[in-house]
């Protein structure tokens, strides 16, 4: 009743305005002195236009939205409405001039009035709304911090505005800083330009302020290490904006601000995608993803759920991390059908792809950790290489179009149990390939490790630093290549759409390898702590089965480029396992072994120097 009530109100004072700017259109037309010929025909054309604006209004959904809050699309919905209607009036008018439609001035007057009255309306009510949040907010948040903002552009301008009408953040602007001199003795939504970040030296203690946030997700690497090192030093809070993969334009910045982060650091080019082929691609297919509950199946499982698949299986073994990524899809008003299964049981697989028929499997489940895995190389084999066979052999069978292997850089050269069964995952797909009844086409994916996923040094190393210290490294030169997981998820479902990727292995440009001391240091740096001082780095020696420095391919000059310069075509001949046996053989052969030195001997068959 309530709404009912509410969205009558609307209509009401919408129908208002209208009529009163076709009122106004006539008066000055007139000069306050309408005849009374000229009257009744005004409330004609009141009694005509108005209920044609406000049911065009209706369809156009303007009286759906949340009154209080109004954006230039809004506005740009209102002003597109009316001129449409005025445009057909006066091509009315033109095309018929004794008609009893209002003149060309009174059309095009009340075209402008119109526009104004509703805009005035829709304005009085957001700035009565951020007047009423603002005190309700300034009353329930006590604790609010001073900050200052880094950048002038319309991503500082976007921040200001939401962190000054919502309190509730605890974030209160008070200054804006900018290396760009031209700014400086301005204001920006009557907060002061102050001067480069440098002078927040002066002004710390005059304004309070207690934090800085970096309104760019672009700043050169130097400058981000200055940045940081004067926010340390003055022990102000460090807050940007989101990174790659999660700026959406238009959107809260407030509610999307994060503390600075290792990968904010890695010193590497922006990486340009081309995701229009994947949303091609995947548009209104069913599209399967293993270990959807990871790392990187999350990510996955998100970027794909935006692209409009028909249907999104999401697969995996763990009952909570199925459970916690079904959650956040449905929390974005997106939908999937988790499937609670283990990869190497070949009758439920066969079940599920049966039922549900995808277009493409992404396969990311696996075993990833290196030192719990060298002790267990029969639980790599079963799992990473086993579970990878029973997929793709049944995928191909039922003539899935594509199966994407989500592989890694331990499969080069493996020295460890989980470079291996990886290595051996990648030769049953290639040799699946090239068999003669096969029409699916089977590709993989390589990269180094992906900052924040589970297992990897920055959880395991904010953990340490939350204990006090010490944070622990294997090696004082040990090096590994990294990127952030919207990277890699991006470049996967780019690599996944080329034309053609039948039997070929791909290669996502890591940047250069960074050293994980470095990254420590700078992890305590990042929490304004001192090396040595508040947190001690230990070194433990390398772990069994790690490499000091990892590569992402065998040679520097055995690859291609792609469309991408991000993404490589690596020149490798891949093994195939028809030279010694089938893949059926090989998967019996697997699901016999009973031991781990079986489980090595089995390896060497088919990686003959693996542990020699």
């Amino acid at each position: 009743m309530l709404k009912l009530f509410i969205y009558s109100l609307k209509l009401g004072i919408y129908s208002f305005c209208l009529a009163l700017s076709i009122a106004l259109a006539y008066i000055l037309k007139y000069e306050f002195s309408i005849p009374l010929s000229v009257q009744k025909i005004m409330w004609h054309n009141i009694c005509t236009l108005v209920p044609i604006k406000i049911i065009t209004l209706v369809l156009v959904g303007e009286f759906k939205g949340i009154f209080s809050y109004f954006r230039l699309p809004d506005l740009v919905k209102i002003v597109s409405c009316f001129s449409v209607i005025s445009f057909i009036f006066l091509l009315l008018k033109f095309c018929a001039q004794s008609s009893p439609l209002p003149s060309r001035e009174i059309i095009l007057a009340d075209l402008l009035f119109s526009i104004l009255f509703i805009l005035f309306f829709r304005t009085s009510l957001r700035i009565i709304n951020n007047h009423e949040t603002f005190n309700k907010t300034h009353q329930d948040r006590p604790g609010t911090i001073n900050v200052a903002i880094v950048g002038t552009h319309e991503a500082g301008s976007n921040i200001i505005t939401e962190l000054k009408s919502k309190r509730f953040y605890g974030l209160m602007p008070v200054g804006v800083v900018d290396d760009d001199s031209k700014y400086y003795g301005r204001t920006l939504h009557e907060i002061p330009v102050l001067g480069p970040p440098e002078c927040l030296r002066d002004y710390k203690e005059r304004y309070e302020i207690e934090g800085m946030v970096l309104a760019s997700h672009s700043l050169p690497i130097r400058r981000l290490n200055e940045l940081a090192r004067l926010a340390q030093e003055l022990n102000l809070k460090l807050l940007t904006v989101p990174s790659f993969g999660e700026f959406v334009e238009g959107h809260a910045f407030a509610t999307r601000l994060r503390t600075l982060d290792v990968e904010d650091f890695l010193e590497r080019e922006p990486i340009h995608l081309n995701l229009d082929r994947s949303t091609t691609l995947i548009d209104n297919r069913v599209v399967a993803i293993t270990g959807a509950g990871g790392s990187i199946g999350r990510e996955l499982s998100r970027q794909i759920a935006i692209k409009h698949p028909s249907q999104l299986i999401l697969m995996d073994h763990s009952e909570y991390n199925l459970f916690k990524i079904e959650q956040d899809l449905l929390h974005e008003g997106l939908s999937c059908i988790p499937i609670l299964i283990d990869v190497s049981n070949a009758r439920d697989v066969e079940s599920c792809l049966q039922k549900y028929h995808p277009h493409f499997i992404y396969h990311t489940a696996a075993y990833k950790h290196v030192p719990l895995l060298e002790n267990q190389s029969l639980i790599a084999l079963k799992n990473n290489a086993l579970g990878t066979g029973i997929l793709a052999r049944l995928a191909s069978k039922m003539e899935v179009e594509r199966f994407v292997l989500i592989s890694t850089d331990k499969a080069i050269n493996p020295i460890n149990n989980m470079g291996a069964s990886k290595r051996i995952a990648e030769m049953l797909c290639m040799a699946l390939q090239h068999q003669t009844e096969n029409r699916t086409q089977f590709m993989a994916v390589r990269f180094g490790n992906v900052l924040g996923s589970a297992g990897s040094v920055l959880p395991i190393f904010k953990e340490q630093i939350a204990r006090g210290g010490p944070i622990t490294v294997t090696h004082p030169q040990m090096t590994r290549f990294f990127m952030t997981i919207p990277e890699a998820v991006g470049l996967i479902l780019e690599a996944s759409s080329f034309e053609s990727v039948a039997g070929k292995t791909f290669v996502l440009d890591m940047g250069s390898p960074v050293k994980i001391l470095d990254v420590a240091k700078k992890m305590i740096e990042l929490n304004n702590l001192r090396v040595g001082t508040d947190i001690e780095i230990i070194f433990t020696g390398i772990r069994p089965g790690e490499k000091l420095h990892e590569d992402l391919v065998y040679h520097p000059d055995h690859f291609d480029k792609t469309i991408n310069p991000h993404i490589w075509l690596t020149k490798d001949s891949m093994e195939s396992l028809t030279y010694a046996r089938t893949v059926d053989e090989c998967l019996q052969e697997i699901e016999k072994l009973s031991g781990d030195e079986e489980s090595i001997r089995f390896i060497r068959t088919l990686i003959p120097n693996f542990k020699m």
